[in-house]
């Protein structure tokens, strides 16, 4: 894990796994971002209204509201503001239909669980203004698939994927 974040980054993490939310907070925080990390859509909504990250972490199956619902509520209240967020998608759901959904929905790239660091680290590099160190990924390919059907990109609403 040679890549550093080289300015305070606010990155917003969206996860229902506690380690998960965890493990990502720190390893980031260690890079020298700064991070919140939100167990559900309700409360990453929130923390976006008042907090108003650089890039956003998420993961796309989770209970109640998945993330697929949450990049739809984030790229709607954009629209009013004129700037849109990079938002990754963090999931175990990474099959090229999968990838497809995901950019269709709004996320700028997707990233498979289990996590690899290093590629997470240069995707947030890809995405903002900040300069790393060892970096190598093209995060832009990491988006790429194939088209969805409308069942494939709802699906996730109530099975954790982690």
């Amino acid at each position: 894990m040679g890549s550093h974040i080289d300015r305070k980054l606010k990155l917003l993490i969206v996860d229902d796994d506690p380690h998960t939310r965890e493990l990502l907070r720190d390893a980031l925080e260690i890079r020298g971002a700064e991070v919140v990390a939100s167990a559900s859509v309700r409360e990453a909504a929130e923390a976006f209204r008042t907090w108003h990250p650089d890039l956003l972490i998420s993961d796309i199956g989770m209970p109640i509201d998945d993330g697929y619902e949450l990049i739809r509520r984030l790229r709607r209240t954009e629209i009013d503001r004129g700037r849109q967020t990079p938002v990754i998608a963090c999931t175990s759901y990474a099959g090229a239909k999968d990838r497809a959904c995901a950019v269709k929905a709004g996320f700028d790239a997707l990233i498979e669980k289990p996590i690899d660091l290093d590629l997470l680290v240069d995707t947030i590099v890809h995405f903002t203004d900040v300069r790393g160190f060892g970096g190598s990924s093209d995060a832009a390919a990491v988006a790429a698939g194939s088209p969805c059907t409308a069942a494939a990109c709802e699906r996730g609403r109530s099975v954790p994927d982690s």
